[in-house]
């Protein structure tokens, strides 16, 4: 018997195997290109996340018993003050913050207390640029019944949490004022004000 291989034969092995590397180069720069595109996809869905959290500004805010808001975080846009500790964490007394004029903001206001919410309970009220805190704080002393806002003022009001006892978190997203300046934030709750419950918020 002869070991010869029929030239015929040996030319469909050589087709079959140049077939086969064909298909196997065309299969690898596929998965290339799908992987390339998936990088692609994903370095857009970060630019796309990240332009959507551009601008946007949130804090949690806390009113303690000392009668002043209070935060856990430094950031750029804060402006805190002195370092305290409360039962165990670490806080900075919250004076002011800053955004620019449409800016979105969010404020998260928690109250940590160990009296009741009628004895003592918090909210963050923010006033228009030409409102006189104190007057405003005044007038609202009485208003109970309207969670100490005064409702012959409610017009100076750009917008308010309502208040928040022991434990309790209310979140509000608004915009920063169009008009560049000072807007005064406050606890209205009685005696609060008084005591340097407030904050400035600067619109630039």
């Amino acid at each position: 018997m002869s070991n010869k291989i029929p030239s015929a034969m040996k030319t469909l092995n050589i087709s079959s195997i140049l077939l086969l590397i064909a298909m196997l180069i065309a299969a690898g720069c596929s998965g290339g290109g799908d992987q390339a595109n998936n990088e692609s996809q994903s370095s857009t869905s970060s630019s796309e996340s990240e332009t959507m959290n551009d601008g946007t500004r949130s804090v949690d805010v806390i009113g303690i018993d000392k009668l002043m808001y209070v935060v856990a975080e430094q950031k750029d846009w804060l402006d805190t003050g002195k370092e305290m500790t409360l039962k165990g964490n670490t806080y900075y007394v919250l004076n002011g913050m800053s955004a620019t004029a449409g800016q979105e903001l969010t404020v998260n206001l928690k109250t940590i207390s160990n009296l009741p919410p009628q004895s003592m309970s918090h909210n963050w009220l923010l006033l228009m640029m030409d409102s006189d805190a104190k007057a405003f704080n005044d007038a609202s002393i009485q208003a109970k019944d309207n969670d100490y806002i005064s409702p012959d003022m409610e017009d100076q009001v750009i917008i308010d949490t309502g208040l928040v006892g022991d434990g309790e978190t209310q979140s509000i997203t608004f915009n920063a004022p169009d008009e560049q300046g000072a807007y005064d934030y406050i606890c209205t709750f009685p005696g609060h004000f008084t005591a340097g419950m407030k904050g400035t918020l600067t619109v630039k």
